[in-house]
Parts: structure tokens; sequence; C-alpha cells
């Protein structure tokens, strides 16, 4: 955008310098051209009231001293023709004849051009021989009146202060679109916290000054653009303490009753001789919904923690095989190894325990075909042969409850695997990706761990 608002400035200064260029010469122009009318005006009243226009005869050497008495110095440029109605020159200047061109004797202003010269001439009667005209004009360089008339110096003048100008205007676009790129960051900050639902950040210094009320500028669009940012923003910090802490309170609360239910429908069926089957089914769902709630308060509880406890040093390949045999139980051998490298990871147990069940499970349970592995020099890999992960699924990573609506009902989730993943990953600072091509493949990378820490 900046470099757009600096071409369009471009283009209009050049449009603004032609045109302004365009009229000074112009204006320029017609001063001279009503110069040299003003002294070929001055040259015929001095001819016409001097003894030539008395002349019945010419004679060349005699007007020529009347004329020097009467023009002295301005006479050199000038040229004066007296004809007889019928064209016949009766006298002549000299320069007339390096014009080489015939004057005619109407209308009465003449312009003529020659590739050199530039010529003007008056036609006037003269008063006392009503049958004589004289002819009065004046010649110039043709440059002298050309609208193109430019000397080198000019032009050097209006380089420079083309270039000034041109340096001006791209300091002062970087001055004017300085708060836009840094709005444009924020915001790209902003949309990277929604998509990892965590808390928005404030503005930047750069643009809290635009959030405060200034009198003299609340017309300005910006500053009203940032102070709708900054109290949108608020109000979205605010609405999602509010619902994280009415969310777990919930949740909390939803326990101990279904608790109780339990327990009471465990009377009942007894009580009333209800079925096993049906008392299984119903237990189940029970069972499925204090799950649910529980996971999701661990993983909440999870979120809150800045810095994780009861560290320790655990060898990567000892550790993954009771998860392996565990998850063997449910999906058979579908999992293969394919590259083992045994490395250390310092971190909580069950964060790590945490991690792979999520990572594994979702793989085998969202795919028909074998899920491989992989974990050497401080990296872990699991990729799955499935129909990958959907996208606006993967947009909301990080958020529970973050299920694609087009999972078959038989696939059995509650939308929090994934959201376990990236927050055990953000809490650690472990780097992670997922890619999708033929399946989905995950990597998290370790960071190495220092020996004594």
């Amino acid at each position: 955008m900046r470099r757009k608002f600096f071409f369009i400035s471009l283009l209009v200064l050049i449009a603004t310098t032609v045109s302004v260029a365009g009229i000074l010469l112009t204006y320029f122009r017609t001063e001279r051209l009503s110069f040299l009318d003003d002294q070929i005006r001055q040259t015929a009243t001095s001819i016409i009231e001097s003894k030539l226009s008395e002349l019945k005869t010419y004679d060349d050497e005699e007007a020529d001293q009347i004329i020097s008495e009467e023009l002295g110095p301005d006479r050199l440029g000038k040229f004066f023709i007296v004809r007889t109605r019928e064209g016949e020159i009766l006298f002549t200047t000299q320069n007339v004849d390096l014009l080489e061109m015939e004057i005619p004797q109407d209308p009465k202003w003449i312009t003529l051009t020659t590739p050199k010269h530039f010529v003007r001439v008056l036609n006037l009667k003269l008063p006392r021989f009503p049958t004589r005209t004289l002819q009065v004009g004046v010649i110039v360089d043709a440059s002298f009146i050309s609208l193109t008339y430019v000397n080198n110096r000019t032009l050097w003048a209006i380089s420079g202060i083309l270039l000034i100008i041109l340096i001006l205007t791209w300091f002062l676009s970087a001055y004017l679109f300085s708060p836009i790129k840094t709005l444009a960051q924020y915001l790209n900050q902003v949309t990277k916290s929604l998509e990892a639902n965590a808390e928005l950040p404030q503005l930047p210094a750069a643009l809290s000054r635009y959030a405060k009320e200034a009198p003299f500028q609340r017309q300005d669009e910006f500053r009203n653009l940032i102070q709708v940012l900054n109290g949108m923003v608020e109000k979205i910090n605010v609405s999602r303490k509010f619902m994280k802490s009415w969310t777990f309170q919930m949740a909390h609360e939803l326990k101990t009753p279904l608790t109780i239910v339990n327990r009471d429908f465990e009377v009942i069926s007894e009580r009333y001789k209800v079925d096993a089957t049906s008392v299984q089914e119903v237990q189940s769902n029970i069972d499925k919904i204090s799950q649910t709630v529980s996971s999701f308060l661990d993983w909440a509880e999870l979120t809150t923690q800045k810095i994780p406890g009861n560290l320790y040093v655990i060898n990567i390949e000892g550790f993954l095989v009771p998860v392996l045999v565990n998850l063997k139980k449910i999906y058979g051998d579908r999992i293969h190894v394919t590259q083992g490298a045994d490395f250390q990871v310092l971190c909580n147990p069950l964060h790590l325990e945490q991690l792979l069940n999520n990572v594994l499970s979702n793989a085998l349970k969202y795919s028909k075909d074998k899920v491989e592995i992989s974990f050497h020099e401080g990296s872990f890999q699991v990729r799955d042969l499935g129909e990958g992960i959907p996208a606006e699924v993967l947009s909301r990573i990080g958020s529970p409850f973050n299920k694609s609506a087009n999972v078959v009902r038989t696939q059995k989730g509650i939308g929090l695997g994934l959201a376990w993943v990236k927050t055990i990953c953000d809490l650690y600072r472990w780097q992670y990706e997922f890619v999708l091509g033929k399946g989905t493949t995950f990597k998290v990378s370790f960071p190495p761990v220092i020996s004594g820490s």
C-alpha cells in the first residue's frame, strides 16, 4: 500500500509539474509575444511620426538616416517595408532579404516562422498616403518564442527540485504508513491469539496513543479505528476471562451431581430390577459424561500453568513401551516403529504420556491402515494414512471440543486431543507441526537435555 501511495503521489506530482510547466511556458510565450507587439507598435508610431512617411520618393540612404535618427539601436532585429496598394516595394530594410519569404499585406497582424526565425509583422495604412502600406516587423530566434525553450541550467534546477520532492514523498509515505504497518502486525498477533484460544495482546505503544481521546482530532478516522479496535479487544478478553471461569465452575459443579446420579441409579436399578443391558447403557453414558468433564478440568488446569512442575529426565524408548502395549490392546498390531534411537526428554511424565496417548490414539482412531512412528535425535514423529485433519479443525487447534462436523458418529472422541497436544507443547515450548499429505504426519522436536540440569 505504501508503494501504491508513493506511485500515485509520483504520478500526481508529474502531472502537476507538467501542467504547471505548460501553464508557465504558455504564459511566458504570451508575455513575450505581447512584448514583441508592443515593440512593433512603438516602432510603427515612431516611423509614422518621422519624416519617412512624408517622403514622396524614397532614397535608401535618406530613409536609413531617418530610421537611424528615430530608432537608434532599437532598429536592430526590426524591419520596415513600404509598399503600394498594388504590392510594389518602395522601401525595405536590408535584413528582410535574409528571410527569403514573401510578407503579405493582410491581415493586420501576421506571424511567420522558419526553422530558425520567428517573424511578427504589423500592417498599417499611412495616414498621409492611403495608397501605401507600412509593414513593421521584428525578427527573433525561433527559441525565443518556443514553448519548449528551456536552457540547461533550468533543466538541472527542475530535476533537482523533482528529486528532492521524490525523496520527501518517499519518507513522507513511510511516516504516514508506519502506524498502518504496526496495525497490520498487531492484527496478525491478534489472529494468532484467536487461533490459539489465548488472551488477545494489548495495543503496542506505537498505537496506544491513538486510543486516547484527543479533543482536536476526534474526526481522525484512523484514531477512531484504533479506539474501536482497542475497545473490541478489551471486551473479548473480558468475555473470554469470564467465560473461562464460568465454564470451569460449571464443570466442577457437574461432577458431584453426576456421582450422585450414578449411585442413585444403581439403587433404583436394584430396587426395580432393571435389566442389566439397560443399566450398562445408562452407566456407560454417565461414565462418558463424567470422563468428559474430568478430561476438560484436567486440560483447563494445565492451561493455567505457566511453569511445569515435577520434572524428570525420561528415556523416550523405555517410556514408549507401556504406552504402545496399552494401545495394542485396543487397536491391535497396527503401530510400526520405522526408526528408533533413544534420547532423553526433560518433562513431567504425566504430560509426556498424555501427549503420546493423544497423538497415537488420534492416528489409530481416524485411519484404518498401519500407523508409523519414528524417534531419533530429539524428534518424535507419527504418520498415518487416514483422510487427514480437516481444515476447520486444524484452524482451531488448541480449542476444546474441536471436532469436524463430518466426523462419523462411530468414531468416539470429545475433541480434546489436539487441545492437549498444543497446550503441552506450548507449556514446554516444544516445536511441533502437522503435515497434511497422504494422511497426516505429526512431528514434535524436544530440546536436548543438558547434563546436570
